[in-house]
């Protein structure tokens, strides 16, 4: 007599993934419960069960967002001791990312909630507050950096923060909407040459 098969044990971090890269193409308004059952393979009672709602799933795939870029282009960023260096590698991180053949071609925190409808604003603000903590890590960087006589006088640390992190998503947006790898390449050109007329030395 054949024994049955023990069932699928159920990996969470599987589901997530799963519904991240749902919510990183479509966006949270875009993505629909349907399109989430189907991603993940799991039946309605059991996603809801496992998860609750749409709204509990995209909180969810958030945090599991951000170490992507946090142990992605920020650790670069934090890590690389020159400033000019440090800053080139933080937008190659940002390329390979809005380039990938293995993810959506965007940032999630960028353009997943840029317009949600009244009754879900709390994603937006809570996706507002990360560009935020985003662009106070290069503000902090640069300070560094002026720190360490690597910036010229005239650099303003939170001026160049702005500066970046706007180019980035700026990056991120145009990705999305399908610009070439080549293109992307020659903004984040561009934007270096920026950092480097504010540079005392590339090797201090």
């Amino acid at each position: 007599m054949a024994v049955a098969g023990r069932p699928r044990t159920f990996n969470k971090d599987e589901a997530l993934t799963k519904a991240m890269y749902v919510f990183w193409e479509k966006g949270y308004e875009g993505t629909t419960m349907a399109d989430l059952i189907n991603a993940i393979g799991m039946k309605a009672p059991s996603l809801y069960a496992a998860f609750g709602n749409k709204d509990s799933i995209f909180k969810e795939v958030v945090s599991n967002y951000m170490p992507i870029v946090v142990n992605g282009q920020l650790k670069v960023l934090n890590t690389t001791p020159n400033i000019a260096l440090a800053v080139e590698g933080a937008l190659q991180e940002c390329l390979k990312l809005f380039s990938s053949n293995e993810n959506p071609n965007t940032c999630l925190v960028i353009t997943s909630a840029i317009n949600t409808s009244p009754e879900h604003s709390e994603h937006g603000e809570h996706l507002k507050e990360l560009r935020i903590a985003y662009k106070q890590v290069w503000v902090d960087r640069f300070i560094k950096a002026k720190h360490d006589n690597q910036l010229s006088e005239a650099a303003d640390p939170t001026i160049l923060a702005e500066y970046f992190t706007t180019l980035i998503q700026g990056m991120a947006l145009k990705a999305k909407d399908g610009a070439s790898k080549q293109s992307l390449e020659e903004t984040a050109k561009l934007g270096l040459k920026c950092m480097y007329g504010y540079c005392r030395s590339l090797t201090s």
